[in-house]
């Protein structure tokens, strides 16, 4: 998978374990039914209830700066879109109306293993009127959760955003009062954000299907212009923006100018040095080989140091991080990565984040040092400048970079892809030796393509499959003459590819997606494949586009906009008063003429107390 469809930002969990003998959901939920509030109650006549709430369902005492204000808006039933840090407790904004409001809370994430994460923590904690929908269950489990959830026993329930495309799925909840709508990450629904994931784009058309009573977006690194592109596209009304800052007083921002990687080797094992001493901590590197040479240099030192980057095999990747979280101290200290080390990275004890090689964009650098000090503690963030390192995001710009010829090539390379009507299957490693382009390029071409109306992705698509049929529908009569089709050719057993099935049932591959989407949330059938195609709509041919100007195409944008944001790290790096400043203005935050934060290095020095 590429960078640009990865996600690189984790959802944040700030939940403990419930004392001994505090009261289960089961129990507090009938303690507390009367005192419920209704949307569009005012924020004043629960306030106290609030911290009761807190303390009952997460045995917290007090609200974190800024949680309140976005509790309340959703419980006055007010569409909120929530930008908050790192490590700053995001997720309890809305756990918590989700267990005080009288309906469901479905919540869209883009990562099954970040679901997971956050549905195992609120069972641990007693809290059990949640559920996660994904393709890794069994068939039972799958029955059993929408059984759960039809008979009024889930008040959280968990959902990647291709769930939404399956119709039988949005009906079952629309059976359900849907009270909250929440989607993490959505900065990953721009097209301008770094992680645009298209599926995303289709959650309009489920809001206007379902109708929630009020919708929450969050996300913790979003500008102004992101902002605004999120909220265009949704079309989401009426929504309070609500910025919490984005700064966060125990991490200690730190620049050290090098003038090659010889001297920047030297200030690494200097601060380590003096900084370390068997904590851990991560250095993030721009390329694979940056990442191995670092970590061989660390380990000839002394150091429990392992690289990690994409180029590994799956099982070398989950050794290296299961390694770097055991605290038995037989784990790893220091893990050297690419931005590829970022997913479920929820360590709470993470005391530096050293970045060798500045990032493309200050919403990268944020989210990455973000993952350090969530306990709460000091916690380093140093940046290893060097004016060169700057070269390397010029020739990610280059490589990527959409041009006329290009775009025309691969439209091309698609259209000539095996298929059905208007339709193609691919597999990313086929379209890149087909186009002779790497999977960057690939990328940021497909999104202009899109962008421009010449195509459509869907992502998700097996090449082959395997099914299981439920064993208590199996002769359940079937009123969609088409899904009787399919499921007879399913029985045979003979079409368990994608393309077999469309030719057997003249359906074109969004079709039979959809149908099997819907099979399965009915009953009658669980299947299970390899998501390792792309499915790609037709809509345009590539005769018209060779009619478009480069003017047309607005090719030039994406440079420009690039570079803007490699400008805005630079101007980070050399900033003479206040890093903080810099970040907080950026994010688009108000911030004084004389601002200064005294956590960074520069405002340290100013005040005569020298970050270390």
């Amino acid at each position: 998978m590429s960078n640009l469809q990865e996600l690189l930002e984790e959802v944040d969990s700030i939940l403990v374990l419930k004392p001994v003998g505090e009261p289960s959901l089961s129990q507090t939920l009938g303690e507390t039914s009367q005192s419920q509030q209704p949307i569009g109650e005012t924020p004043q006549s629960h306030s106290d209830k609030l911290l009761a709430a807190l303390d009952t369902h997460f045995g917290y005492t007090e609200f974190r700066v800024g949680q309140r204000e976005i509790i309340e808006a959703i419980l006055a039933g007010e569409n909120v879109f929530a930008v908050f840090p790192t490590g700053h407790g995001k997720s309890l904004c809305y756990q918590l109306p989700a267990l005080m409001l009288t309906g469901i809370t479905v919540v869209i994430s883009p990562l099954i293993s970040l679901m997971k994460d956050q549905v195992d923590a609120l069972k641990a904690q007693g809290i059990t009127a949640v559920s996660l929908i994904n393709s890794t269950q069994t068939f039972d489990e799958y029955l059993t959760e929408l059984a759960r959830i039809q008979g009024g026993e889930v008040k959280l329930l968990y959902i990647s955003p291709e769930r939404l495309r399956s119709r039988r799925f949005l009906d079952l909840l629309n059976t359900c009062v849907i009270s909250l709508f929440v989607i993490d990450e959505a900065h990953c629904i721009s097209q301008w954000g770094r992680d645009f994931r298209p599926a995303y784009l289709s959650l309009r058309d489920a809001m206007d299907a379902l109708q929630p009573h009020v919708i929450a977006l969050f996300t913790a690194t979003a500008p102004p212009e992101i902002r605004e592109d999120v909220l265009n596209l949704l079309h989401i009304p009426t929504p309070k923006v609500l910025t919490q800052g984005i700064e966060r007083p125990n991490l200690k921002l730190s620049v050290q100018e090098s003038g090659d990687e010889d001297e920047k080797y030297v200030q690494l094992a200097e601060f380590l040095y003096q900084n370390s001493a068997g904590d851990n901590g991560i250095i993030y590197a721009g390329t694979r080989s940056n990442t191995e040479d670092i970590a061989d240099y660390l380990k000839m030192r002394g150091f429990r140091a392992e690289y990690y980057h994409a180029g590994l095999e799956p099982h070398q990747r989950t050794r290296v991080q299961e390694a770097f979280f055991d605290d038995s101290g037989d784990g790893l200290d220091i893990v050297v990565a690419t931005n590829a080390f970022g997913m479920g990275i929820d360590k709470a004890d993470i005391r530096y984040i050293v970045h060798w090689t500045m990032t493309g964009t200050l919403e990268e650098y944020c989210q990455e040092v973000g993952r350090a000090g969530r306990d709460g503690k000091d916690s380093q963030c140093v940046l290893l400048y060097c004016p060169e390192d700057r070269g390397l995001h010029e020739w990610f710009i280059k490589e990527n970079a959409p041009d006329k010829p290009s775009l025309l090539k691969l439209l091309k390379v698609i259209e000539n892809f095996e298929g059905a009507g208007f339709y193609r299957t691919i597999a990313s490693d086929e379209l890149e030796w087909m186009s002779g382009f790497k999977s960057g390029k690939i990328q940021v071409c497909l999104s202009y393509l899109e962008k421009l109306g010449f195509l459509k992705r869907w992502y998700n698509v097996p090449s082959q499959f395997s099914v299981s049929f439920g064993r208590s529908r199996q002769s359940a009569p079937l009123p969609d003459t088409m899904q009787q089709r399919l499921l007879h050719q399913l029985r045979r057993g003979r079409q368990r590819k994608i393309l077999d099935l469309c030719k057997a049932t003249a359906l074109n591959p969004k079709a039979v997606m959809e149908h099997l989407a819907e099979l399965q949330s009915d009953g009658h059938i669980q299947y299970r494949g390899q998501e390792d195609l792309m499915l790609i709509e037709l809509i345009q041919d590539s005769e018209l586009f060779s009619t478009f100007t480069e003017e047309q195409i607005e090719v030039g944008d994406y440079v420009r906009r690039k570079r803007q944001q490699i400008d805005k790290v630079v101007f980070y790096a050399l900033e003479a008063t206040c890093r903080t400043r810099v970040i907080r203005e950026y994010f688009g935050e108000e911030v004084e003429e004389d601002y200064r934060c005294e956590t960074c290095d520069l405002c340290a020095t100013h005040n005569g107390n020298l970050c270390r």
